[in-house]
């Protein structure tokens, strides 16, 4: 009987394991918030960005998205800055290019 019980709730688990993985599975990856963005656009900020670059300016998206001598982008999980965003177009400078300093010009939020 406890041989009974312990294979029925292996199956059990494994039956929920696969119905979790067949939901993952069936979710499509989202490329942008808004479809009518046109190909080779910069990206839109996410709506959780609201009012950052207002409160914080170009060093408040440089504290995430940019480099330092530790890591590059310093915040781990964040899209970094593209090498052109950089004096000198090189990261290495950890310096942020002035012409890129109005990120929501280009980067407007969703």
């Amino acid at each position: 009987m406890k041989k009974q019980l312990v294979a029925g709730a292996l199956a059990l688990a494994m039956l929920a394991g696969t119905v979790a993985a067949a939901g993952c599975a069936s979710t499509a990856p989202t490329s942008d918030a808004r479809p009518d963005v046109p190909a080779g656009a910069p990206p839109l900020m996410p709506a959780n960005h609201d009012g950052r670059f207002e409160s914080l300016g170009a060093p408040g998206c440089y504290g995430c998205h940019g480099a330092s001598e530790r890591s590059n982008p310093m915040l781990n999980g964040t899209v970094a800055l593209p090498e052109d965003h950089y004096v000198d177009g090189s990261s290495q400078t950890l310096e942020l290019d002035p012409t890129h300093e109005q990120c929501n010009t280009c980067h407007v939020q969703s």
